[in-house]
């Protein structure tokens, strides 16, 4: 995404003059006036492009915890880390843990503001490096549909925390905004569902360069129409769940699947091959194999290159700071590598060892004991035994599960691509936080599919083993053939918690399934484990224990976010949400 060099604080100071008069003159202080800026189609087009930095990205944003600490993937390390409100049932409309409020409605400005004066932008009189009047023209019709996806982003991320939200089309002045009211959850997921489609007809398919002015390679990273449809397949999932469709409308579900699969079987995305030698990192790290924008990715962030995340996340005996500590309730959930949970009789699975022939997406997520790492110029193996360099005790950040972050870690395994390095030297890598990519996309066909139908097609089949197949699950023990509803459904649920650990859906996805209504599945939520390795002095054997690292607490009205309490001051008609 090309970023312009306008500063865009100064396109607010400059909408703030616009509204009252001023006894300065702009041709001798060089302040922008509004006219400047939609006069002047650079400064028009940055105004849209700066609501890509609204974005919600870096998996480290909640004070360096990832919102994986917020759920039963993972434990900070930090006991007094913000994210521990929402496991300890400490968050609350003055305390909150993530506040995306600001953010996304100031995305929501954004847009409306470039929507209101899309119309009025003033073409040049003569060819420019932005073309001619016509592909500018196409240019704005096209960033119109930005816009609107745009919006639609934000809405649902706003939703899906907070329920019902005000739907605003314009812009607000202050005592406008004081007024507004929130709408019902229908209303607000049938205002995002109708942003995707005008967003689809208006946005090109692809940036390949293909049509001169507007779509060409420096506009990679913008959205496109596949992106409005995975924000549309997304929503439509929401909006059937039971949380947000406790009647269980299955009008709802179908709308799911059939946008879903209009993407997997016309899209040009692929599965990209991760078991040769790899890791699930390519994916989110370009290398000589897999380039920026690979084709799983449907929509992502812009790409920075650092080592915040190796950094953070990487064991202290290699100068990380171990933060975020994958639990043994998401460890478990790997399966074994011929398809079948380790809790499934003739699976292989040993408790005397424990990672033999599992599936090896465990490996591309979660460092264990034993584990070979090369990272920031320095390579051993991890020791989380008891007494071990790596292990619970050693210090008092060192991981409180016995394990360690592997996803999103560039490894010295990982030949193509530059080790990060951060102590005396420092060799970066290049990252993006993934919004949409297919296997995300096969999932909501699965889950819609088979909550629509009884009885699973073959697609929801070959969706599944196409995912697990690409990692190296063999599926030998037929883990999938004659399946119930019941069983498909809890299948799936699980392959989403492997495959996207750590991308922030399982905090959502516990949410919308309304997860916590189960008694079984809220006390194994709620029961927070790790492992613990008793090693022999004399034989070196290890002898593996499951035990209780955190007892969190729920609360049913943590379904949903509190609004900001200042949010609700400001205002004469916002209403808190319920138990807040």
């Amino acid at each position: 995404m090309k970023t312009l060099q306008y500063i865009f604080s100064l396109f607010l100071i400059a909408l703030s003059l616009a509204s009252c008069e001023s006894t300065l003159d702009p041709a001798k202080d060089g302040t922008l006036t509004e006219n400047d800026i939609w006069t002047n189609t650079r400064r028009s087009f940055g105004i849209l492009n700066n609501s890509y930095t609204n974005l919600i990205g870096n998996y480290n944003r909640i004070s360096n915890a990832m919102l994986a600490a917020g759920c039963d993937e993972a434990v900070h390390a930090d006991p007094v880390n913000a994210i521990k409100g929402f496991n300890d049932g400490s968050w609350s409309k003055y305390n909150l843990v993530e506040n995306v409020w600001d953010n996304c409605f100031d995305g929501i400005r954004k847009a409306n503001l470039f929507l209101e004066n899309a119309d009025s932008i003033k073409l040049p009189k003569r060819a420019t490096t932005l073309g001619t009047d016509s592909t500018i023209s196409a240019t704005i019709n096209r960033m119109k549909g930005e816009a609107r996806f745009m919006r639609a982003y934000f809405y649902f991320e706003l939703v899906r925390r907070y329920g019902g939200v005000p739907v605003l089309t314009k812009t607000l002045t202050v005592d406008e905004a004081a007024l507004v009211e929130r709408q019902s959850t229908d209303s607000c997921f049938h205002f995002i569902f109708i942003d995707c489609d005008s967003a689809i007809v208006r946005l090109p398919a692809t940036y390949a360069g293909t049509k001169p002015g507007f779509d060409d390679v420096k506009d990679l990273g913008h959205a496109t129409s596949w992106a409005a449809k995975a924000m549309k397949a997304r929503a439509q999932l929401y909006y059937a769940s039971p949380l947000f469709n406790p009647n269980n409308l299955k009008t709802r579900w179908q709308n799911a699947y059939l946008t879903a699969q209009d993407i997997i079987k016309k899209g040009p995305f692929g599965l990209n091959s991760i078991n040769s030698g790899g890791n699930m990192t390519n994916l989110f790290v370009p290398n000589s194999a897999l380039a920026l924008y690979n084709k799983e990715i449907i929509f992502t962030t812009s790409y920075t290159a650092n080592t915040t995340t190796e950094s953070l996340n990487t064991p202290i005996s290699y100068g990380g700071s171990g933060l975020t500590c994958p639990t043994q309730n998401l460890v478990d959930a790997f399966g074994m590598k011929n398809g079948k949970a380790i809790t499934t009789t003739g699976s292989g699975y040993n408790a005397s060892s424990p990672f033999t022939n599992r599936d090896p997406r465990l490996d591309m997520t979660v460092l264990k004991n034993g584990d070979v790492l090369n990272i920031n110029d320095k390579s051993a193996v991890i020791e989380t035994f008891t007494g071990g360099k790596d292990a619970a005790e050693t210090y008092p950040t060192a991981t409180k599960t016995g394990y360690y972050l592997a996803k999103f870690v560039v490894q010295g395994s990982v030949s193509t691509t530059p080790i990060a390095v951060w102590d005396g030297r420092t060799v970066n890598t290049t990252k993006t936080k993934i919004i949409f990519r297919l296997p995300e996309i096969m999932y909501i066909f699965c889950e819609a599919y088979n909550e629509f139908n009884s009885t699973p097609s073959t697609d929801v089949y070959v969706y599944l083993e196409n995912i697990m197949k690409r990692s190296g699950v063999s599926l030998t023990g037929g883990a999938l053939p004659n399946m119930t509803q019941t069983t498909m459904r809890n299948f799936i649920r699980n392959e989403r918690r492997v495959e996207l650990a750590f991308e922030e859906h399982r905090f959502f996805d516990i949410r919308r399934w309304r997860l916590m209504d189960d008694p079984v599945e809220k006390a194994n939520y709620l029961n927070i484990r790790g492992l613990r390795i008793i090693k022999d002095a004399t034989t070196g054997s290890l002898t593996y224990q499951t035990v209780t690292v955190q007892q969190r607490v729920w609360d049913d009205k943590m379904y949903f976010f509190p609004i900001p309490q200042s949010e609700i001051l400001k205002s004469k008609k916002l209403t808190q949400n319920t138990g807040w």
